[in-house]
């Protein structure tokens, strides 16, 4: 089968990390799109690893390229595009870009446009604001027939909320610039993509996180001699790495003194070795892991002390997909369509905190109930099953407007 007649033969997703189908939610997310290509269009995928590499191969699809970061290749590319008059305004009213588009640098156009080579028109998909120049530049380069842009979170709303002015101001000017270049826009929270298309005056379309769904469901142990609390993600992100020490430093010595000193903590994911401080006798930092299912089969409750960030969580999506309780904040929460008391327990300090892990650990029936429902809400609304064909249909329907507009707004 040919590919559909309103897209190219080709698929470029330009990502910040490599896919993977579990571990990173960054990753994660990725793969969503990577996965979602029509039949007949082949997906070619370059990573410029501004958001890290994965320790181990982390994507099951061939023809995952990594475009090394390079700084004096950077400068020199740059230095070249500032000899074309457009892009001495785009990077004159975008700059001083924010550290990660820096770091993605539009400098690396010749390296990341070498990855991209092949045979037939190619469609272009970006995931993150802060590899739009970039992208931009490698549309022009390698004559991509359509550009997309995966905002995924709103940066310049968790800049802010972490007190970055300087940072959100930055993001701001860049997005302003770069992100009308693009056919289309997504982002992975109603609220957000609402908010960022009222503050750029574009249209920004919601396009949620998705989780596969294990089947069949778990039987939850009951009855364990240590319940197991945990939290997974990506612990070298400022937010997470604080919602695991508040677990362990204030969450946990409550649960302790209601429950009984029986109760352990284990963290999942990649962490800078400050956090190291924080692994002890009932305490274990498990750091990056591939297969994320054996850590689910362990825990009896996910807990998300969240309390900064922008997005949606996968990592509670993935929680609701593997039949565990959660009790989060409702900064964990935000951007997805849940209901505290029925999908999961929201709290907002750690007192409440060890009280809810207290009730989903001591009544089977609110487990029971909070897991069902979550799991009908994954399967109705953020199954990869459901949210693949959205994807289709939004790169379907900015191939479309591409072909009707002519003349791309990025040459």
């Amino acid at each position: 089968m040919g590919a559909p007649a309103d897209r190219a033969a080709r698929q470029i997703v330009l990502a910040p990390i490599a896919p993977a189908v579990t571990g990173n939610g960054l990753a994660m997310r990725t793969a969503l799109f990577c996965r979602s290509s029509p039949a007949g269009v082949d997906v070619v995928t370059v990573v410029v690893p501004v958001a890290g590499a994965l320790p181990t191969p982390p994507s099951p699809w061939p023809g995952v390229t990594v475009v090394p970061l390079d700084p004096v290749g950077a400068r020199a590319g740059s230095l070249a595009l500032l000899a074309d008059a457009r892009w001495r305004d785009r990077l004159g009213r975008a700059g001083p870009l924010p550290a990660p588009a820096r770091a993605g640098s539009p400098g690396l156009v010749d390296a990341v446009a070498a990855a991209c080579r092949g045979d037939g028109p190619v469609d272009l998909h970006v995931v993150r604001s802060y590899l739009a120049p970039l992208a931009i530049a490698v549309a022009g380069r390698i004559g991509a027939t359509s550009a997309t842009l995966d905002l995924d979170d709103d940066d310049v709303a968790y800049a802010k909320s972490i007190g970055d002015r300087e940072g959100a101001a930055a993001y701001e000017r860049m997005i302003t610039v770069f992100a009308p270049l693009f056919d289309a826009r997504s982002a992975s929270s109603a609220f957000e993509a609402d908010a960022m298309a009222t503050r750029y005056g574009l249209a920004v379309e919601h396009v949620p996180n998705a989780v596969d769904l294990p089947d069949p469901p778990r039987r939850r142990r009951s009855g364990r001699v240590e319940p197991c609390l945990l939290f997974v993600g990506n612990l070298t992100y400022p937010p997470n790495a604080e919602a695991a020490r508040m677990l362990v430093e204030e969450v946990l010595p409550r649960v302790r003194r209601r429950l009984g000193a029986g109760v352990r903590v284990l963290l999942v994911g990649n962490h800078h070795r400050d956090l190291e401080r924080l692994a002890g006798p009932t305490v274990e930092l498990a750091g990056y892991v591939a297969d994320l299912d054996a850590m689910y089969e362990r825990a009896d409750v996910v807990v998300a002390p969240i309390t900064t960030g922008a997005g949606t969580r996968i990592k509670l999506l993935e929680a609701f997909a593997h039949d565990v309780p959660v009790v989060a904040w409702p900064v964990a929460a935000s951007g997805l369509a849940v209901t505290g008391g029925h999908h999961l327990l929201l709290v907002e300090d750690p007192e409440q905190a060890a009280a809810a892990v207290e009730a989903v650990l001591t009544d089977a029936a609110l487990a029971a109930r909070l897991v069902a429902a979550a799991r009908a809400l994954v399967r109705d609304d953020y199954c990869v099953d459901v949210v693949e064909p959205r994807i289709r249909e939004f790169l379907a329907a900015a191939a479309s407007r591409a072909r009707d507009r002519g003349q791309p707004a990025w040459s």
